[in-house]
């Protein structure tokens, strides 16, 4: 079987999932990790024709089975997890600070862990 057929096949299956999932096309390509481009671009693809045999009946006759293979849903890959950034303070505490963070918060936070106890 050529590589076009199974791709051909994979697609056709891929186009049946999405129309079973009630998504929108954004949410079924993200969901999916592919291109909603390419899948844009199959959806709207007119079916190729399938070849009539002359004779139904001799057609019939010369049927067989055909090797199948099963191959994955297609997994998108995982977006890295970005590390978060360490602050060592002179105290020598050390605070982990996550991208995206609040820089009022962590002025806040340093000046709670630096300020000296209260002496009796």
């Amino acid at each position: 079987m050529s590589r076009g057929h199974i791709l051909d096949l994979r697609w056709n299956a891929l186009l049946n999932d999405f129309r079973r999932s009630g998504l929108t096309q954004a949410e079924f390509c993200q969901r999916r990790g592919i291109s909603i481009h390419s899948f844009r671009k199959r959806l709207y693809q007119a079916p190729t024709p399938k070849p009539t045999p002359a004779n139904p009946r001799s057609a019939d006759a010369a049927a067989h089975f055909v090797p199948v293979t099963i191959l994955p849903d297609p997994i998108p890959a995982a977006a890295p997890v970005p590390q978060p950034l360490e602050l060592i303070l002179t105290s020598g505490r050390r605070i982990a600070v996550a991208p995206g963070f609040d820089p009022q918060t962590l002025r806040q936070l340093i000046a709670l862990v630096e300020e000296r106890p209260c002496s009796d």
